[in-house]
């Protein structure tokens, strides 16, 4: 079984390291439907809960026992601010997040549906995330993690745009190594051609060491019309990235330089809604690389903890500890 040659990479020379884990991006509002089955039009009740891909991630690393931090931006309202002390409470460093007078915190609305994805509509009319700025990134902080998380959502308008690229080369120039969360969500690319997409997907997959996504967001970051054409050309893009790729019923899966994979299973759960689990794996995954366990061991970490969030009604608030993880591996059979 493949060990992994990205691993001890990872962690070298960083022992010094002030973070495991930064995330740069989404932090908003989860609004979760608490009548079941209804279809969104028809819900009536609410719960409320932070999310967003970067702040998901930030308190699945907490949760694990990582250290991380977030870099964004929240509305200066009562909304940021519960956005703020829900993060801090669930263990992420809130230091290097900005209250912003002029942006909106985003907010989901979704509908759960038991045992089948619901349908969720994104607000995010001047969303406070997308108005972080070059001067919003921290060069000491980013200069002191061992991993830096960036999502394709950032990358969709400015100044957030730049202001990611800007802490991928602080990354570069500091050994930190960058993940590409691809993370496509179609509506919040409305007014970037597909032209401009495709260059700012492929700029940061250039820039990235480990790419991240499912099926759907290798095509969309590589406008290729299937998953193995994805990989050819995110491989022709860059030649020495880790690509993992998540596939939901059937697992996940790395592919290593040399062309080499690696597989493994999922834990097959009745979920409550499919929201988080791409994070939660995430969270996962980068945990195992962070402790030095094999690519195997690694991705089936992240399969469970995906596993785990989708059977819970929140994402950030779902992530599981990592006793509890260990715990649900044991009951689902181990590694």
């Amino acid at each position: 079984m493949a060990t992994g040659i990205y691993l001890p990479s990872i962690c070298a020379n960083r022992v010094w390291a002030v973070y495991d884990v930064i995330t740069i991006g989404r932090a908003g509002i989860d609004l979760y439907s608490l009548d079941f089955y209804e279809p969104l039009e028809e819900v009536r009740r609410f719960a409320r809960y932070v999310g967003g891909s970067a702040a998901n991630i930030a308190v699945g690393a907490a949760r694990l026992g990582l250290s991380s931090a977030i870099i964004t931006r929240v509305s200066d309202d009562e909304l940021g601010e519960f956005i703020i002390r829900h993060l801090s409470r669930m263990g992420v460093d809130t230091r290097y997040i900005k209250k912003d007078s002029e942006g909106k915190s985003g907010i989901v609305f979704a509908e759960i549906i038991p045992g089948r994805d619901g349908r969720f509509i994104f607000y995010r009319e001047k969303a406070s995330d997308l108005l972080l700025r070059v001067e919003d990134i921290p060069e000491e902080v980013v200069k002191g993690a061992k991993l830096l998380v960036i999502t394709g959502t950032g990358l969709s308008a400015e100044p957030s745009r730049s202001a990611n690229f800007y802490a991928l080369e602080l990354a570069r120039r500091y050994g930190v190594k960058v993940v590409a969360n691809l993370d496509w969500r179609p509506t919040l690319w409305r007014h970037v051609s597909q032209e401009e997409r495709l260059s700012l997907y492929r700029k940061a997959i250039e820039m990235a060491d480990i790419v991240i996504g499912n099926r759907s967001e290798y095509m969309a970051a590589t406008g290729r019309d299937n998953l193995e054409e994805a990989i050819s050309e995110a491989r022709s893009i860059n030649g020495r990235a880790l690509l993992v790729v998540t596939l939901g019923n059937e697992g996940s899966m790395a592919v290593m330089e040399n062309g080499e994979r690696v597989k493994a299973k999922p834990y097959i759960v009745g979920h409550l809604k499919g929201l988080g689990a791409g994070d939660g794996f995430i969270a996962g995954f980068l945990y195992g690389l962070i402790k030095g366990w094999d690519l195997y061991r690694s991705l089936r970490f992240g399969n469970a903890v995906g596993a785990i969030v989708v059977t819970r009604h929140s994402c950030s608030e779902a992530m599981p500890t990592y006793d509890e993880a260990i715990m649900f591996i044991e009951a689902h059979g181990g590694f």
